[in-house]
């Protein structure tokens, strides 16, 4: 995969091969949290979909519905023959001004968290992939994070403002973010990701998502590493 001017390759291959087992009497779905994170929209066990502010920084995702503090991030189910197959996104960019003139709500985030695995093995051969539609692009900055040994002080961040502006709209796209691009500096451990994935941003954006999973790169490409 190459970086370069925003502009993603997104031909990339599962890691995994998604389990699922149909009954006459219902669908029953198995997958592994060591490789898919969200599904369906709906957070696969071991792992918590969540998202917050500043003012409660765990709301969990309850039935595919929330509303952060002051309603700067809805999230909706998205139902398709009954059953829910994503989630609806809406950051309305509510700002609460502190005495000094800032956001007192800071960023509002997303999130994949509360469980821990080990991808060091694959920091460099796999990429983090989202399949998202956007319905409304950012107007200001959105980034990507990951998490590790249950630590704001053990994070990654990779801005995506630039990538989801010149993303089609109203399109299903897979975005894929190499793994080694959270690690830039050298200091991220990969050994305990603790909180695989957050969405974060003070401004308005409107996203449906379906997944969020490890895909493996192409042969050959580096991520951010050059």
């Amino acid at each position: 995969m190459k970086i370069n001017n925003w502009k993603i390759n997104t031909r990339f291959k599962a890691i995994f091969v998604l389990l699922c087992f149909t009954t006459l009497e219902a669908n029953a779905e198995k997958f592994n949290p060591i490789s898919q994170y969200l599904m369906n929209g709906k957070a696969v066990p071991n792992w918590v979909a969540y998202a917050g502010n500043s003012m409660n920084y765990f709301i969990p995702l309850e039935n595919g519905d929330l509303a952060t503090k002051r309603k700067s991030l809805v999230i909706e189910p998205i139902i398709e023959n009954k059953a829910l197959s994503g989630l609806y996104l809406k950051w309305s960019g509510k700002k609460v001004k502190n005495e000094w003139g800032g956001n007192q709500l800071g960023n509002t985030f997303f999130s994949i968290g509360r469980h821990n695995i080990d991808l060091s093995s694959v920091e460099d051969s796999a990429a983090l992939a989202l399949e998202i539609k956007v319905l409304r692009r950012p107007n200001e900055n959105v980034n990507l994070s990951m998490q590790c040994n249950n630590s704001n002080k053990c994070t990654g961040e990779f801005p995506i403002k630039n990538i989801l502006k010149s993303t089609k709209k109203d399109e299903w796209i897979q975005l894929p973010i190499p793994l080694n691009c959270f690690n830039r500096n050298g200091d991220f451990d990969f050994t305990k990701v603790t909180n695989v994935l957050s969405i974060a941003t003070q401004g308005k954006l409107e996203l449906e998502i379906k997944s969020i999973q490890l895909v493996a790169m192409d042969a050959g490409d580096k991520g951010c590493k050059v």
